[in-house]
C-alpha cells in the first residue's frame, strides 16, 4: 500500500538534505537541517503531523511513501474522510531506495527542481533517487479540504520522536563516515604515489618563485631523480604514460632557459653598458623630436587628438563611447586628412623610422632583457601543472575502490565497532565514539570542543583494564602529548607508528572542522585507515550537515546504497 504527501518544491528540496519528511515544527526545535526553506503555505497547515492520503488528490508534487516506511500504530484516521482515508501522522519518514516516489505535474518544474538542487550544497541526495521521479498530471481533488482541517491535539510522544530523530541523524552521519572512508581509503602505494606526485608540484611551485624573484637558480639536483622514480611507481599502480617524460623536458627547458634569464640580467647590470644604452637613449630621443617638429607632426598629433576627444564628449552625452563625425563634415575630412599626413610621416622618413627601431631596440635592452624570458617559463610552469594535476587526479581515482564492510558496526545501549577483546584501539574509539554523541559540547564542532571531548573519553578508557597495557598506554601518552600540546605546555607531539586506528583518531583530533582537511593531513601523514576519522567527523556534524562533496562517491554506487540503508534499518530498530 501507498500513501501519498503533497509537498512544495522547497520542503521537497530541504527532504533530500536529511533523506526524510517530518512535521513542520520538528524542524526548529532539533537544531539540524536547513529550516530556512521550510513554510507553511496556509495558516490552518498541520505544524505537529503530516497529512497522509490514501489517494493522490493532485497538485503539483505528490510525495509517494510505501507502507514499510511508516509506523502505522500512529495513523490517526480523519474522520470526514470515509472514502478516500487520511490520516494524520506525528513521526518522520525516513526515505529509502526503492519505497519512495515523487510525482510532479510536469517536467519542466521536474528539471527546475533537480537544476537547482545541483547549487545547494547540503542537497545531498537527489541523484540517489532521482530514477524515482516521475511526471504525470492529476487533477486536484477536495486538496482545499484538506489543507483547512484545524490542527489536531498535541501528542505527548511528540517529544520521544524528536529525540530519536536527533540520534538517528548522529548515528546515520557516523555510519556514513564510516562507509566514506572505507570506500575511498588508498592502500600504502597510492598513497606513497599521490604525495610524490604533490611534492613534486611543489617543486617545480618553488623553482618558478626562485627564478622571478632571483638572479640565479639553485637547481633542485634531486628532481630529475624524483620524477624517473614516480614514473616507475604510477606505471606499475596505474599503467604507462609519457607525461613523465615530458615534464623531464620541461625541466631540462626550464633550467636552460633560467640560465639564459641569469646571463642576460647580469649583462644587463653591467653599469658602463646601461650607462652607454641610456645616453644613446637621450640622443636618439632628441634627434626624433627635432624631426617631429620640423615636419609639424607634433602639431598635427595635438589636432587629431582633440578631434577624437570632441567625439567621445559627444557620445556621452548620448550614452556612448563615441559618436563620430559622418562622412562629409569639416571635422570628419580634417581627421582623415591628419591621419594620412601623419602616416605618410611615420612610414615614409626613413632616418625618423631607423631612430625610433633603434630606440625600440634599446628600451627591450633595458628593460625587457631578462622579462622576454617570463612569458616562456610562464607557459612551460603552466604546462608542468597541468600534467601533474591531470596525474595526481588519476592516481585519486584508485581510492575510489576500496571494500566497504558494515559488519562491524553495531548498537546495544550505544554505537560501536566490535573488535577482538584485548584490541585497545577500538575499545578507545568505541568510547570517544559515544562521548561524541552522547557529549552537550559536541554540539557545536570547534577545536576546543573537541579537545573536551577528549578530556571526557581518555578519562573513562584510563578506566578500563586495557589501558594498562602497553598500547593503552601509548594511546594515553599520545592523547596526553596532544593535550599538553594544544594548551601550549609542549612544542610538539607524537603519533606513534603501527596504530593505524590510533593515526586516524588524532587526524580527526588534529583537524577537526572538515573531511578534506582530515583528508590531506592523513595523506601527508601517510595514514591509510580514514574510516575511523570520518566515522567521528560524521557522529559529530550529523549527516544532515554533511555536504555533498563528501557523499557523492557513496551516491554513485546503488550496491552501497543498499548497504547502508540496510544497516540504518537494523541500527534504528534497536534505538
Amino acid at each position: 500500500m501507498q500513501y501519498y504527501i503533497e509537498i512544495s518544491s522547497w520542503n521537497l528540496l530541504e527532504s533530500f538534505v536529511t533523506e526524510s519528511i517530518s512535521p513542520f515544527s520538528f524542524y526548529s526545535e532539533r537544531n539540524f537541517g536547513n529550516n530556512l526553506s521550510r513554510y507553511l503555505s496556509g495558516e490552518k497547515e498541520k505544524s505537529n503531523y503530516l497529512i497522509l492520503s490514501t489517494q493522490d488528490f493532485g497538485g503539483d508534487i505528490t510525495l509517494i511513501v510505501d507502507e514499510a516506511l511508516i509506523d502505522k500504530a500512529y495513523l490517526n484516521p480523519i474522520k470526514k474522510f470515509t472514502t478516500n482515508p487520511v490520516y494524520t501522522y506525528p513521526k518522520t519518514i525516513y526515505y529509502r531506495k526503492g519505497f519512495v516516489k515523487i510525482r510532479f505535474c510536469n517536467s519542466k518544474l521536474k528539471d527546475s527542481l533537480i537544476a537547482e538542487s545541483q547549487i545547494l550544497l547540503e542537497v545531498k541526495s537527489i541523484d540517489k533517487f532521482v530514477s524515482d521521479f516521475y511526471v504525470k498530471s492529476k487533477t486536484i481533488e477536495k486538496r482545499a479540504t484538506i489543507s483547512n482541517l484545524k490542527e489536531e491535539s498535541f501528542l505527548l510522544e511528540r517529544q520521544s520522536f524528536i529525540d530519536f530523530d536527533i540520534k538517528y541523524n548522529k548515528i546515520k552521519g557516523a555510519l556514513i563516515g564510516f562507509t566514506r572512508g572505507q570506500y575511498t581509503t588508498s592502500d600504502d602505494t597510492t598513497l606513497i604515489l599521490q604525495n610524490n606526485l604533490r611534492s613534486i608540484k611543489n617543486s617545480f611551485g618553488g623553482m618558478n618563485t626562485q627564478i622571478m624573484m632571483s638572479d640565479v637558480l639553485d637547481e633542485a639536483s634531486d628532481l630529475n631523480g624524483r620524477i624517473r622514480n614516480c614514473k616507475e611507481l604510477y606505471f606499475k599502480t596505474i599503467g604507462r604514460t609519457n607525461s613523465f617524460d615530458v615534464l623531464l623536458d620541461q625541466y631540462n627547458e626550464v633550467i636552460k632557459l633560467a640560465k639564459m634569464r641569469s646571463e642576460e640580467k647580469k649583462q644587463l647590470n653591467n653599469n658602463q653598458r646601461k650607462d652607454d644604452l641610456l645616453q644613446e637613449k637621450t640622443y636618439l630621443e632628441n634627434c626624433i623630436s627635432q624631426i617631429e617638429v620640423s615636419f609639424n607632426i607634433i602639431e598635427a598629433r595635438k589636432e587629431l587628438k582633440s578631434i577624437k576627444a570632441l567625439e567621445k564628449a559627444n557620445g556621452e552625452r548620448i550614452g556612448k563611447s563615441r559618436l563620430y563625425f559622418k562622412k562629409g563634415t569639416v571635422e570628419y575630412e580634417r581627421k582623415q586628412q591628419l591621419k594620412n599626413i601623419i602616416d605618410e610621416f611615420e612610414n615614409g622618413n626613413a632616418e625618423y623610422i631607423h631612430y625610433k627601431n633603434r630606440l625600440y631596440q634599446i628600451d627591450q635592452e633595458l628593460n625587457d632583457d631578462s622579462n622576454k624570458f617570463d612569458n616562456i617559463l610562464s607557459a612551460i610552469f603552466t604546462r608542468i601543472s597541468d600534467i601533474l594535476n591531470d596525474l595526481i587526479n588519476n592516481s585519486s581515482s584508485l581510492t575510489n575502490r576500496g571494500m566497504v564492510d558494515l559488519s562491524k558496526v553495531s548498537i546495544s545501549d550505544s554505537l560501536y565497532l566490535s573488535s577482538n577483546p584485548d584490541d585497545s584501539e577500538i575499545c578507545y574509539f568505541n568510547i570517544l565514539l559515544n562521548c561524541i554523541l552522547s557529549s552537550t559540547t559536541a554540539k557545536q564542532l570547534s577545536e576546543h570542543s573537541v579537545l573536551l571531548v577528549l578530556e571526557e573519553s581518555a578519562k573513562l578508557f584510563k578506566s578500563m583494564p586495557l589501558s594498562k597495557e602497553n598500547s593503552g598506554k601509548m594511546i594515553l601518552n599520545t592523547l596526553r602529548e596532544y593535550w599538553s600540546y594544544k594548551n601550549q605546555r609542549i612544542d610538539s607531539f607524537n603519533i606513534p607508528e603501527g596504530m593505524p586506528v590510533l593515526q586516524s583518531i588524532m587526524s580527526f583530533f588534529v583537524k577537526p572542522l572538515g573531511f578534506d582537511q582530515i583528508e590531506r593531513y592523513m595523506m601527508i601523514k601517510k595514514f591509510s585507515s580514514k574510516a575511523y576519522a570520518f566515522m567521528l567527523w560524521g557522529a559529530w556534524i550529523g549527516f544532515a550537515d554533511m555536504p555533498k562533496t563528501f557523499t557523492n562517491v557513496l551516491y554513485q554506487n546503488d550496491n552501497i546504497n543498499s548497504m547502508i540503508d540496510s544497516k540504518l534499518a537494523e541500527l534504528s530498530s534497536k534505538l
